[in-house]
């Protein structure tokens, strides 16, 4: 295991700690704009008339989003890539060996069973604001409905409910992990997310994240943003 990245929590390390840099900005205004607009995006889906617009319109945000995030876990700060948190089954299986023994060590970034959480959740928003697009239903059409047949919009249609279905689960989960690993690690995850910052074992060599160029976060949005430009009629 890194020690760079990893160490175990114990009673010993969590009494001297040091604060280092860890989420960049554009990682945090993500994680908290896509928290607010799926939250509108769920209690718009039962609108009716003008109304239902907010649901439409959440939902084609969240999907040039969830581009961004994508292209931003290619070209963002050390522990926004995808390198950084996606592992392995042998590493994901020994983390969870690991947590269930009230042992979990400890990352900087997101742990290696929390990084396929974000690959869910993100994998489940996308195929919901993507299947979204094709559906006829009580009066809506969404954009790109008369790009496929009857047959295959209205298997969109079972495809939006039931992933946002499965998305409802997993945001629980979600939580649940987050609280729980709060309980047992006495680290503030929301509050890192936050601020950016974490408190991590005192004498690690953990060090804060390099500063990234805004032209990277320039061209991440103009990206995500032509890509929906594109999709859309």
């Amino acid at each position: 295991m890194d020690k760079s990245t990893a160490v175990e929590v114990s009673p010993d390390n969590i009494s001297e700690r040091k604060s280092v840099r860890i989420w960049d900005l554009p990682t945090r205004v993500f994680h908290w704009v896509l928290l607010v607009l799926v939250a509108v995006a769920w209690i718009s889906s039962e609108a009716d008339g003008a109304l239902f617009n907010i649901h439409i319109v959440s939902g084609i945000i969240i999907l040039a989003m969830i581009v961004f995030r994508i292209i931003w876990g290619v070209i963002g700060s050390r522990h926004a890539l995808f390198t950084d948190f996606v592992k392995g089954w042998s590493k994901v299986r020994a983390y969870a060996k690991n947590l269930f023994m009230f042992k979990a060590p400890f990352h900087a970034g997101h742990n290696p069973v929390g990084g396929w959480m974000i690959i869910a959740l993100l994998v489940s928003l996308a195929v919901t604001s993507f299947s979204g697009l094709f559906i006829s239903d009580d009066g809506y059409s969404g954009p790109l409905v008369y790009t496929v047949s009857p047959w295959l919009s209205n298997a969109m249609g079972d495809l939006h409910e039931g992933v946002a279905g499965l998305l409802g689960f997993l945001i629980g989960f979600h939580v649940l992990g987050v609280i729980g690993h709060g309980l047992m690690s006495g680290e503030n995850l929301p509050r890192s997310m936050w601020n950016g910052n974490k408190s991590v074992p005192a004498g690690r060599n953990i060090s804060s994240i390099a500063s990234v160029g805004w032209w990277r976060v320039a061209l991440a949005v103009s990206l995500s943003i032509a890509a929906i430009w594109q999709l859309l009629p």
